[in-house]
């Protein structure tokens, strides 16, 4: 059962209010109350309209704050970054490449060096020190100026590719 007012109990209070008020003013006192009751149901709605009006509001800036989150979050931007670290990559690849050429260049230069310091060595050992010959002191100078060509030949420090093509211009 609900505890709302039924049908005897507002008999009551009609009597009640009958003996009360008595039966002239009944109807001046039953305006009244219609109309107090008219200005709770007004008072009543505004607050609900208050209420709802403010979830629009809340509604309004959450929509206002994603819209801004997604400008800031610009996918294109994102992209661009990332393209860009992956230039920069193949560019540094490319240079450890050329360095590591480079590196095995100047090795070799070394080696070679070394062998024909060997070589010159071996041959004077071979020949002995007072008795080496004019034709073999010349080829070991000859080979020693072949080796200096080679050092003294330019080494290639450009990178594979163009930088312009590595960036993406």
């Amino acid at each position: 059962m609900s505890p709302g007012i039924g049908m005897p109990e507002l008999l009551v209070v009609l009597v009640l209010a009958l003996v009360v008020v008595g039966p002239q003013q009944l109807p001046v006192m039953m305006r009244k109350v219609g109309q107090m009751m008219a200005q709770a149901r007004a008072m009543a709605k505004d607050f609900q309209n208050s209420f709802e009006e403010i979830g629009r509001e809340t509604e309004l800036s959450e929509l206002r704050r994603e819209i801004d989150a997604l400008k800031q979050a610009n996918p294109i931007n994102q992209i661009h970054g990332e393209l860009d670290k992956a230039a920069r990559g193949t560019q540094d690849d490319d240079i450890r490449a050329l360095k590591l050429k480079h590196v095995e260049q100047n090795q070799a230069e070394t080696d070679a060096d070394k062998a024909a310091k060997a070589a010159k060595l071996a041959a004077l050992d071979s020949e002995g020190p007072q008795s080496m010959s004019p034709e073999a002191d010349a080829r070991a100078d000859a080979a020693a100026s072949a080796d200096e060509a080679e050092r003294a030949a330019p080494v290639e420090t450009t990178p594979a590719k163009p930088v312009d093509e590595i960036k993406g211009r």
